[in-house]
Protein backbone atom coordinates (compact mmCIF):
# COMPACT_ATOMS: atom_id res chain seq x y z
CA UNK A 1 0.00 0.00 0.00
CA UNK A 2 2.85 2.40 0.83
CA UNK A 3 4.01 2.09 -2.78
CA UNK A 4 1.27 4.58 -3.67
CA UNK A 5 2.26 8.20 -3.15
CA UNK A 6 -0.93 9.21 -1.32
CA UNK A 7 -0.34 6.63 1.40
CA UNK A 8 3.25 7.75 1.80
CA UNK A 9 2.01 11.30 2.37
CA UNK A 10 -0.44 9.96 4.96
CA UNK A 11 2.28 7.99 6.76
CA UNK A 12 4.66 10.96 6.95
CA UNK A 13 1.92 13.34 8.10
CA UNK A 14 0.66 10.90 10.75
CA UNK A 15 4.20 10.50 12.10
CA UNK A 16 4.65 14.26 12.50
CA UNK A 17 1.13 14.83 13.82
CA UNK A 18 1.32 12.10 16.45
CA UNK A 19 4.65 13.44 17.70
CA UNK A 20 3.29 16.94 18.26
CA UNK A 21 0.03 15.80 19.88
CA UNK A 22 1.65 13.30 22.25
CA UNK A 23 4.27 15.86 23.26
CA UNK A 24 1.68 18.56 23.90
CA UNK A 25 -0.44 16.35 26.15
CA UNK A 26 2.45 14.60 27.92
CA UNK A 27 4.00 17.89 29.06
CA UNK A 28 0.89 18.78 31.09
CA UNK A 29 1.48 15.73 33.30
CA UNK A 30 5.05 16.86 33.97
CA UNK A 31 4.22 20.43 35.06
CA UNK A 32 4.16 19.67 38.82
CA UNK A 33 7.53 17.90 38.51
CA UNK A 34 8.94 20.82 36.53
CA UNK A 35 7.75 23.30 39.16
CA UNK A 36 9.58 21.25 41.78
CA UNK A 37 12.68 20.91 39.61
CA UNK A 38 13.05 24.65 38.96
CA UNK A 39 11.65 25.77 42.32
CA UNK A 40 8.93 28.02 40.90
CA UNK A 41 5.19 28.42 41.65
CA UNK A 42 2.43 26.98 39.47
CA UNK A 43 1.67 30.38 37.91
CA UNK A 44 5.18 30.48 36.44
CA UNK A 45 5.49 26.86 35.35
CA UNK A 46 2.25 27.16 33.36
CA UNK A 47 4.24 29.21 30.84
CA UNK A 48 5.90 25.97 29.72
CA UNK A 49 2.53 24.95 28.26
CA UNK A 50 1.30 28.44 27.39
CA UNK A 51 4.44 29.47 25.46
CA UNK A 52 4.05 26.39 23.25
CA UNK A 53 0.37 27.13 22.64
CA UNK A 54 0.93 30.80 21.77
CA UNK A 55 3.79 30.01 19.38
CA UNK A 56 1.76 27.28 17.72
CA UNK A 57 -1.26 29.56 17.27
CA UNK A 58 0.83 32.39 15.81
CA UNK A 59 2.52 30.09 13.26
CA UNK A 60 -0.64 28.48 11.86
CA UNK A 61 -1.94 31.46 9.81
CA UNK A 62 1.34 31.82 7.90
CA UNK A 63 1.77 28.10 7.17
CA UNK A 64 -0.43 28.02 4.07
CA UNK A 65 1.39 30.88 2.33
CA UNK A 66 4.80 29.48 3.26
CA UNK A 67 3.91 26.12 1.73
CA UNK A 68 2.54 27.70 -1.45
CA UNK A 69 5.54 30.00 -1.82
CA UNK A 70 8.50 27.80 -0.86
CA UNK A 71 7.04 24.32 -1.37
CA UNK A 72 5.10 22.05 0.96
CA UNK A 73 7.89 19.48 1.20
CA UNK A 74 10.51 22.09 2.09
CA UNK A 75 8.32 23.78 4.72
CA UNK A 76 7.15 20.47 6.20
CA UNK A 77 10.75 19.32 6.56
CA UNK A 78 11.66 22.68 8.08
CA UNK A 79 8.78 22.39 10.55
CA UNK A 80 9.90 18.90 11.59
CA UNK A 81 13.49 20.09 11.99
CA UNK A 82 12.43 23.09 14.09
CA UNK A 83 10.33 20.83 16.32
CA UNK A 84 13.16 18.31 16.74
CA UNK A 85 15.73 21.01 17.58
CA UNK A 86 13.24 22.57 20.02
CA UNK A 87 12.74 19.15 21.65
CA UNK A 88 16.49 18.68 22.02
CA UNK A 89 16.85 22.11 23.62
CA UNK A 90 13.91 21.37 25.95
CA UNK A 91 15.55 18.16 27.10
CA UNK A 92 18.83 19.96 27.72
CA UNK A 93 17.32 23.04 29.42
CA UNK A 94 19.05 24.07 32.66
CA UNK A 95 16.65 26.85 33.63
CA UNK A 96 12.98 27.69 33.29
CA UNK A 97 13.77 30.52 30.87
CA UNK A 98 15.68 28.14 28.61
CA UNK A 99 12.85 25.63 28.71
CA UNK A 100 10.21 28.24 27.84
CA UNK A 101 12.34 29.54 24.96
CA UNK A 102 12.76 26.01 23.61
CA UNK A 103 9.02 25.42 23.93
CA UNK A 104 8.42 28.47 21.74
CA UNK A 105 10.62 26.87 19.10
CA UNK A 106 8.68 23.63 19.42
CA UNK A 107 5.39 25.51 19.05
CA UNK A 108 6.53 27.26 15.88
CA UNK A 109 7.37 23.90 14.31
CA UNK A 110 4.15 22.25 15.46
CA UNK A 111 2.09 25.18 14.17
CA UNK A 112 3.28 24.50 10.62
CA UNK A 113 3.13 20.69 10.69
CA UNK A 114 -0.66 20.35 10.89
CA UNK A 115 -1.83 22.80 8.16
CA UNK A 116 0.99 21.89 5.75
CA UNK A 117 0.51 18.17 6.37
CA UNK A 118 -3.25 18.31 5.91
CA UNK A 119 -2.86 20.34 2.70
CA UNK A 120 -0.45 17.74 1.28
CA UNK A 121 -2.77 14.93 2.34
CA UNK A 122 -5.95 16.27 0.76
CA UNK A 123 -4.13 17.23 -2.42
CA UNK A 124 -2.78 13.68 -2.69
CA UNK A 125 -6.15 11.98 -2.19
CA UNK A 126 -8.87 12.49 -4.83
CA UNK A 127 -12.26 13.71 -3.60
CA UNK A 128 -13.86 10.28 -3.68
CA UNK A 129 -11.12 8.94 -1.35
CA UNK A 130 -11.10 11.81 1.16
CA UNK A 131 -12.97 9.67 3.70
CA UNK A 132 -10.12 7.14 3.62
CA UNK A 133 -7.58 9.88 4.29
CA UNK A 134 -9.70 11.28 7.09
CA UNK A 135 -10.08 7.93 8.84
CA UNK A 136 -6.34 7.34 8.86
CA UNK A 137 -5.45 10.72 10.32
CA UNK A 138 -8.43 10.90 12.68
CA UNK A 139 -7.47 7.63 14.34
CA UNK A 140 -4.11 9.11 15.35
CA UNK A 141 -5.45 12.59 16.16
CA UNK A 142 -7.82 11.16 18.76
CA UNK A 143 -5.78 8.24 20.11
CA UNK A 144 -2.61 10.32 20.56
CA UNK A 145 -4.11 12.62 23.26
CA UNK A 146 -5.03 9.52 25.25
CA UNK A 147 -1.51 8.11 24.95
CA UNK A 148 0.25 11.38 25.86
CA UNK A 149 -0.72 11.66 29.55
CA UNK A 150 -0.06 7.98 30.21
CA UNK A 151 3.33 8.07 28.47
CA UNK A 152 4.19 11.32 30.24
CA UNK A 153 3.35 9.81 33.61
CA UNK A 154 5.48 6.74 32.97
CA UNK A 155 8.49 8.80 31.82
CA UNK A 156 8.24 11.29 34.70
CA UNK A 157 7.70 8.67 37.39
CA UNK A 158 10.31 6.16 36.21
CA UNK A 159 12.92 8.13 34.31
CA UNK A 160 13.17 11.91 33.96
CA UNK A 161 10.98 14.76 32.74
CA UNK A 162 13.64 15.37 30.08
CA UNK A 163 12.62 12.18 28.27
CA UNK A 164 9.23 13.69 27.48
CA UNK A 165 11.11 15.89 25.02
CA UNK A 166 14.05 13.68 24.09
CA UNK A 167 11.76 10.86 22.95
CA UNK A 168 10.76 13.14 20.05
CA UNK A 169 14.25 12.96 18.53
CA UNK A 170 14.12 9.45 16.99
CA UNK A 171 10.51 9.97 15.91
CA UNK A 172 11.25 13.33 14.35
CA UNK A 173 14.39 12.13 12.60
CA UNK A 174 12.47 9.16 11.18
CA UNK A 175 9.81 11.55 9.92
CA UNK A 176 12.42 13.79 8.30
CA UNK A 177 14.08 10.81 6.62
CA UNK A 178 10.82 9.51 5.18
CA UNK A 179 9.69 12.99 4.16
CA UNK A 180 12.95 13.56 2.30
CA UNK A 181 12.65 10.23 0.52
CA UNK A 182 8.91 10.06 -0.17
CA UNK A 183 7.42 13.54 -0.55
CA UNK A 184 7.20 15.49 -3.77
CA UNK A 185 7.79 19.21 -3.86
CA UNK A 186 4.64 21.25 -4.53
CA UNK A 187 4.41 24.98 -5.02
CA UNK A 188 1.62 27.19 -6.32
CA UNK A 189 2.16 29.36 -9.41
CA UNK A 190 0.94 32.63 -7.87
CA UNK A 191 1.39 32.58 -4.08
CA UNK A 192 1.86 36.35 -3.91
CA UNK A 193 4.49 38.31 -2.03
CA UNK A 194 5.02 38.07 1.71
CA UNK A 195 2.09 39.78 3.41
CA UNK A 196 4.07 41.44 6.20
CA UNK A 197 1.07 43.31 7.58
CA UNK A 198 -1.03 40.15 7.65
CA UNK A 199 1.80 38.20 9.27
CA UNK A 200 2.23 40.76 12.08
CA UNK A 201 -1.50 41.28 12.66
CA UNK A 202 -2.35 37.56 12.62
CA UNK A 203 0.52 36.56 14.90
CA UNK A 204 -0.21 39.33 17.41
CA UNK A 205 -4.01 39.15 17.28
CA UNK A 206 -4.26 35.36 17.44
CA UNK A 207 -1.63 34.96 20.18
CA UNK A 208 -3.10 37.76 22.34
CA UNK A 209 -6.62 36.36 22.15
CA UNK A 210 -5.38 32.81 22.82
CA UNK A 211 -3.45 34.19 25.80
CA UNK A 212 -6.58 35.89 27.12
CA UNK A 213 -8.72 32.79 26.67
CA UNK A 214 -6.08 30.56 28.28
CA UNK A 215 -5.34 32.72 31.35
CA UNK A 216 -8.57 34.68 31.79
CA UNK A 217 -10.09 32.17 34.24
CA UNK A 218 -6.93 32.37 36.43
CA UNK A 219 -6.23 36.12 36.40
CA UNK A 220 -9.84 37.33 36.11
CA UNK A 221 -11.53 38.53 32.93
CA UNK A 222 -11.54 42.17 34.09
CA UNK A 223 -7.91 42.21 35.20
CA UNK A 224 -5.60 44.64 33.39
CA UNK A 225 -3.46 42.02 31.58
CA UNK A 226 -6.47 40.10 30.28
CA UNK A 227 -8.64 43.09 29.33
CA UNK A 228 -5.68 44.71 27.57
CA UNK A 229 -4.90 41.51 25.67
CA UNK A 230 -8.55 41.21 24.58
CA UNK A 231 -8.80 44.82 23.40
CA UNK A 232 -5.50 44.81 21.50
CA UNK A 233 -6.17 41.33 20.12
CA UNK A 234 -9.64 42.24 18.86
CA UNK A 235 -8.34 45.43 17.23
CA UNK A 236 -5.54 43.45 15.56
CA UNK A 237 -7.97 40.82 14.26
CA UNK A 238 -10.36 43.46 12.89
CA UNK A 239 -7.45 45.19 11.16
CA UNK A 240 -6.34 41.79 9.83
CA UNK A 241 -9.77 41.10 8.32
CA UNK A 242 -9.90 44.53 6.64
CA UNK A 243 -6.37 44.15 5.27
CA UNK A 244 -6.68 40.56 4.04
CA UNK A 245 -9.96 41.20 2.21
CA UNK A 246 -8.37 44.07 0.33
CA UNK A 247 -5.31 42.17 -0.87
CA UNK A 248 -5.38 40.11 -4.05
CA UNK A 249 -3.02 37.51 -2.58
CA UNK A 250 -3.42 37.68 1.22
CA UNK A 251 -1.52 35.45 3.62
CA UNK A 252 -4.73 34.32 5.35
CA UNK A 253 -7.37 33.71 2.67
CA UNK A 254 -10.46 34.92 4.54
CA UNK A 255 -12.26 35.18 1.19
CA UNK A 256 -12.67 31.40 1.46
CA UNK A 257 -15.48 32.03 3.95
CA UNK A 258 -17.46 33.07 0.89
CA UNK A 259 -17.50 29.36 0.02
CA UNK A 260 -20.80 28.08 1.42
CA UNK A 261 -19.68 24.60 2.46
CA UNK A 262 -16.35 25.73 3.92
CA UNK A 263 -18.05 28.51 5.89
CA UNK A 264 -20.83 26.29 7.24
CA UNK A 265 -18.51 23.50 8.38
CA UNK A 266 -16.09 25.97 9.99
CA UNK A 267 -18.89 27.58 12.02
CA UNK A 268 -20.26 24.21 13.07
CA UNK A 269 -16.81 22.75 13.80
CA UNK A 270 -15.84 25.68 16.03
CA UNK A 271 -18.68 24.84 18.44
CA UNK A 272 -17.98 21.11 18.22
CA UNK A 273 -14.28 21.51 19.01
CA UNK A 274 -15.01 23.96 21.84
CA UNK A 275 -17.28 21.43 23.56
CA UNK A 276 -14.95 18.54 22.78
CA UNK A 277 -11.83 20.15 24.30
CA UNK A 278 -13.75 21.76 27.15
CA UNK A 279 -14.98 18.33 28.26
CA UNK A 280 -11.40 17.04 28.18
CA UNK A 281 -10.53 19.89 30.58
CA UNK A 282 -13.39 19.26 33.04
CA UNK A 283 -13.09 15.46 33.34
CA UNK A 284 -9.67 15.38 35.08
CA UNK A 285 -10.79 18.18 37.43
CA UNK A 286 -13.80 16.12 38.41
CA UNK A 287 -11.81 12.90 38.78
CA UNK A 288 -8.64 14.26 40.41
CA UNK A 289 -9.57 17.44 42.29
CA UNK A 290 -13.00 16.32 43.46
CA UNK A 291 -12.83 12.53 43.55
CA UNK A 292 -9.14 12.11 44.46
CA UNK A 293 -8.18 9.75 41.64
CA UNK A 294 -4.57 9.72 40.41
CA UNK A 295 -3.47 11.21 37.10
CA UNK A 296 -3.13 7.73 35.64
CA UNK A 297 -6.64 6.75 36.75
CA UNK A 298 -7.97 9.99 35.34
CA UNK A 299 -6.32 9.24 32.01
CA UNK A 300 -7.84 5.77 32.00
CA UNK A 301 -11.26 7.30 32.64
CA UNK A 302 -10.95 9.43 29.49
CA UNK A 303 -9.11 6.93 27.27
CA UNK A 304 -12.25 4.98 26.19
CA UNK A 305 -13.37 8.07 24.26
CA UNK A 306 -10.40 7.60 21.93
CA UNK A 307 -11.32 3.92 21.57
CA UNK A 308 -14.86 4.88 20.60
CA UNK A 309 -13.66 7.35 17.98
CA UNK A 310 -11.19 4.79 16.63
CA UNK A 311 -13.89 2.12 16.28
CA UNK A 312 -16.34 4.44 14.53
CA UNK A 313 -13.82 5.97 12.16
CA UNK A 314 -12.16 2.69 11.16
CA UNK A 315 -15.09 0.27 11.08
CA UNK A 316 -18.20 2.18 10.07
CA UNK A 317 -17.35 5.86 9.64
CA UNK A 318 -16.50 5.76 5.94
CA UNK A 319 -19.43 3.52 5.06
CA UNK A 320 -21.95 5.63 6.97
CA UNK A 321 -20.55 8.84 5.50
CA UNK A 322 -20.91 7.50 1.96
CA UNK A 323 -24.40 6.14 2.69
CA UNK A 324 -26.08 9.16 4.29
CA UNK A 325 -23.71 12.11 3.80
CA UNK A 326 -22.29 14.65 6.25
CA UNK A 327 -25.45 16.72 6.76
CA UNK A 328 -27.52 14.09 8.56
CA UNK A 329 -24.43 12.48 10.07
CA UNK A 330 -23.31 15.74 11.68
CA UNK A 331 -26.79 16.69 12.92
CA UNK A 332 -27.36 13.32 14.59
CA UNK A 333 -23.77 13.03 15.77
CA UNK A 334 -23.73 16.45 17.40
CA UNK A 335 -27.01 15.81 19.22
CA UNK A 336 -25.82 12.43 20.50
CA UNK A 337 -22.45 13.89 21.56
CA UNK A 338 -24.17 16.74 23.43
CA UNK A 339 -26.43 14.25 25.20
CA UNK A 340 -23.45 12.04 26.10
CA UNK A 341 -21.60 15.11 27.43
CA UNK A 342 -24.60 16.24 29.48
CA UNK A 343 -24.85 12.70 30.87
CA UNK A 344 -21.69 13.33 32.88
CA UNK A 345 -23.69 15.83 34.95
CA UNK A 346 -25.52 12.82 36.40
CA UNK A 347 -22.34 11.46 37.99
CA UNK A 348 -21.89 11.89 41.73
CA UNK A 349 -19.21 11.37 44.38
CA UNK A 350 -19.60 7.58 44.31
CA UNK A 351 -19.81 6.94 40.56
CA UNK A 352 -17.35 4.10 39.77
CA UNK A 353 -14.45 4.85 37.46
CA UNK A 354 -15.63 2.17 35.02
CA UNK A 355 -18.94 4.02 34.60
CA UNK A 356 -16.99 7.16 33.73
CA UNK A 357 -15.09 5.07 31.20
CA UNK A 358 -18.33 3.79 29.66
CA UNK A 359 -19.60 7.36 29.38
CA UNK A 360 -16.36 8.37 27.67
CA UNK A 361 -16.67 5.45 25.26
CA UNK A 362 -20.24 6.39 24.29
CA UNK A 363 -19.15 9.98 23.75
CA UNK A 364 -16.33 8.75 21.50
CA UNK A 365 -18.76 6.73 19.38
CA UNK A 366 -20.93 9.83 18.92
CA UNK A 367 -18.25 12.42 18.23
CA UNK A 368 -16.42 10.02 15.91
CA UNK A 369 -19.26 10.36 13.39
CA UNK A 370 -18.93 14.13 13.54
CA UNK A 371 -15.16 14.20 13.09
CA UNK A 372 -15.27 11.91 10.06
CA UNK A 373 -17.80 14.25 8.42
CA UNK A 374 -15.95 17.47 9.26
CA UNK A 375 -12.52 16.34 8.10
CA UNK A 376 -13.80 14.66 4.94
CA UNK A 377 -16.12 17.43 3.74
CA UNK A 378 -14.47 20.69 4.84
CA UNK A 379 -12.25 21.05 1.74
CA UNK A 380 -14.63 19.35 -0.72
CA UNK A 381 -15.36 22.54 -2.69
CA UNK A 382 -11.91 24.11 -2.23
CA UNK A 383 -9.52 23.98 -5.19
CA UNK A 384 -6.14 22.28 -4.86
CA UNK A 385 -4.47 25.66 -5.22
CA UNK A 386 -6.39 27.03 -2.23
CA UNK A 387 -6.16 23.94 -0.02
CA UNK A 388 -3.03 25.16 1.81
CA UNK A 389 -4.60 28.52 2.67
CA UNK A 390 -7.87 26.80 3.63
CA UNK A 391 -5.99 24.47 5.99
CA UNK A 392 -4.44 27.49 7.72
CA UNK A 393 -7.86 29.13 8.16
CA UNK A 394 -9.46 25.91 9.43
CA UNK A 395 -6.68 25.14 11.89
CA UNK A 396 -6.63 28.73 13.16
CA UNK A 397 -10.33 28.59 14.03
CA UNK A 398 -9.84 25.16 15.61
CA UNK A 399 -7.14 26.60 17.87
CA UNK A 400 -9.50 29.41 18.89
CA UNK A 401 -12.23 26.85 19.56
CA UNK A 402 -9.87 24.80 21.70
CA UNK A 403 -8.89 27.79 23.83
CA UNK A 404 -12.44 29.13 23.95
CA UNK A 405 -13.94 25.84 25.09
CA UNK A 406 -11.36 25.39 27.84
CA UNK A 407 -11.82 29.03 28.92
CA UNK A 408 -15.60 28.66 29.13
CA UNK A 409 -15.32 25.40 31.05
CA UNK A 410 -12.76 26.83 33.48
CA UNK A 411 -14.83 29.98 34.04
CA UNK A 412 -18.05 28.06 34.70
CA UNK A 413 -16.37 25.67 37.13
CA UNK A 414 -14.44 28.42 38.93
CA UNK A 415 -17.50 30.64 39.24
CA UNK A 416 -19.62 27.87 40.71
CA UNK A 417 -16.84 26.87 43.12
CA UNK A 418 -16.61 30.47 44.34
CA UNK A 419 -20.38 30.59 44.84
CA UNK A 420 -20.24 27.73 47.37
CA UNK A 421 -17.34 29.11 49.37
CA UNK A 422 -14.22 28.11 47.43
CA UNK A 423 -12.17 24.95 47.06
CA UNK A 424 -12.34 24.17 50.80
CA UNK A 425 -16.12 23.74 50.65
CA UNK A 426 -17.54 20.23 51.22
CA UNK A 427 -17.27 17.90 48.25
CA UNK A 428 -21.05 17.59 48.06
CA UNK A 429 -21.27 21.35 47.48
CA UNK A 430 -18.42 21.39 44.97
CA UNK A 431 -19.98 18.62 42.86
CA UNK A 432 -22.42 21.06 41.32
CA UNK A 433 -19.59 23.13 39.83
CA UNK A 434 -18.35 20.22 37.74
CA UNK A 435 -21.87 19.29 36.74
CA UNK A 436 -22.41 22.80 35.42
CA UNK A 437 -19.12 22.50 33.55
CA UNK A 438 -20.34 19.38 31.73
CA UNK A 439 -23.71 20.99 30.95
CA UNK A 440 -21.99 24.08 29.56
CA UNK A 441 -19.93 21.95 27.19
CA UNK A 442 -23.06 20.15 26.02
CA UNK A 443 -24.86 23.46 25.50
CA UNK A 444 -22.08 24.99 23.40
CA UNK A 445 -22.15 22.00 21.03
CA UNK A 446 -25.89 21.86 20.38
CA UNK A 447 -26.12 24.90 18.04
CA UNK A 448 -23.72 23.08 15.71
CA UNK A 449 -26.57 20.70 14.86
CA UNK A 450 -28.68 23.62 13.64
CA UNK A 451 -25.78 25.05 11.60
CA UNK A 452 -25.10 21.63 10.06
CA UNK A 453 -28.64 21.67 8.67
CA UNK A 454 -27.38 24.13 6.01
CA UNK A 455 -24.83 21.71 4.57
CA UNK A 456 -25.86 20.77 1.03
CA UNK A 457 -25.28 17.13 0.16
CA UNK A 458 -24.77 18.11 -3.48
CA UNK A 459 -21.64 20.04 -2.47
CA UNK A 460 -19.99 16.90 -1.12
CA UNK A 461 -21.23 14.37 -3.66
CA UNK A 462 -17.72 13.80 -5.00
CA UNK A 463 -16.41 12.85 -1.53
CA UNK A 464 -19.11 10.14 -1.43
CA UNK A 465 -18.20 8.78 -4.86
CA UNK A 466 -21.49 10.01 -6.32
CA UNK A 467 -20.06 12.58 -8.74
CA UNK A 468 -16.76 13.78 -10.15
Amino acid sequence: MLSQYKYRVMAVYILGLSMTIIDGTAVNVALPKLAEQFGVPTTEIEWVALAYLLALASAIPAAGWLGDRFGTKRIFLTALAVFVVGSLLCGAAQSLAQLIGARVLQGLGAGMITPIGSAMLFRAFPLEERATATVGVLSVAVVAPAIGPILGGVLVDNFSWRWIFLINLPIGLAGMTLATKWLREETQPSPGRLDVGGLVLSASGVSLLIFALSTGPDYGWLSLPISSAVIIGVVAVIALVVLELRLEQPMLALRLFGNRLFRTINISASMIYAGFFGWIFVVPLYLQDLRGFSATQSGLGQAPQAVGVFIVSNLIGKRVYVAIGPRRLMISGVILTALATAGFALFNLETPLWVVGVGSFVRGLSVGMVFVSVQTAVYATISNADTGRAASVFNTQRQFAFAGGVALAATVVATRISSVGGENAPSADLLGAYRWGFLAMAAIMLPAAAVSFFIHDADVAATRGLAT
